[in-house]
């Protein structure tokens, strides 16, 4: 087997590792010409869904000596033009927690103008000649990923539907009010009890006024 070959058939190893990984932590993947799709419900307590696109990209350069897997998780899209300042400055807000705060997380909150879209994009450097030790770090980032989307998702939401109504040290307070709460439920009651208004703003309201 040549070269060549040797590579397409480690990609094509790498594709069904990285959709059963995808799968298992987000639910069914799609793969549509190389890029491989899944979208994941019940996101943060408002319950959002986020699109979890994967592909495998050259190297940065020529001369790089690994190949790159992009992740791009667009997690909100038809941005109001009255929302945009203040989720601009939100999202500016989480790169600091993820990048040099609080939260260490992987990759950039961004919003994508000719689509009115916020995405979160990470792209990870990957040895095709020995994929078998890349795979624990692939794993590792999803699931990572999968706690940024969960915890940050409602923050976003936030800034989309009530401009200026919380900042994102305000938001962190939060989060360390509800740290100890496993229980989705108190969570819920507790960023009710902070964000009331919020809710109203995204429908999140039963009949009786309470949160569903």
């Amino acid at each position: 087997m040549s070269k060549n070959d040797d590579q397409k058939s480690v990609v094509k190893e790498l594709g069904k590792v990285l959709s059963e990984m995808m799968t298992e932590l987000f639910g069914e993947c799609i793969e549509q010409d190389g890029v491989l799709r899944a979208r994941a419900g019940n996101m943060g307590v408002v319950n959002a869904q986020v699109i979890i696109e994967a592909v495998l990209e050259g190297g940065l350069s020529e001369d790089a000596p690994y190949g790159v897997l992009h992740f791009h998780t667009t997690i909100a899209e038809n941005i109001p033009e009255e929302a945009l300042a203040d989720l601009l400055i939100s999202l500016n807000g989480i790169n600091h927690v993820i990048n040099a705060g609080a939260f260490p997380g992987f990759g950039c909150f961004c919003y994508y103008e000719p689509l009115d879209q916020v995405y979160l994009s990470y792209r990870m450097p990957v040895n095709l000649n020995e994929i078998e030790s890349e795979y624990d770090n692939i794993r590792y980032y999803l699931a990572c990923l999968y706690d940024e989307m969960d915890i940050f998702v409602d923050f976003i939401m936030f800034a989309i539907a009530n401009p200026g109504g919380m900042t994102i040290s305000e938001y962190m307070e939060y989060l360390d009010t509800v740290s100890d709460l496993d229980d989705i439920e108190e969570r819920l009651n507790a960023l009710e009890r902070e964000f009331d208004e919020t809710f109203r703003q995204l429908g999140l309201e039963d009949e009786d006024g309470g949160a569903d």
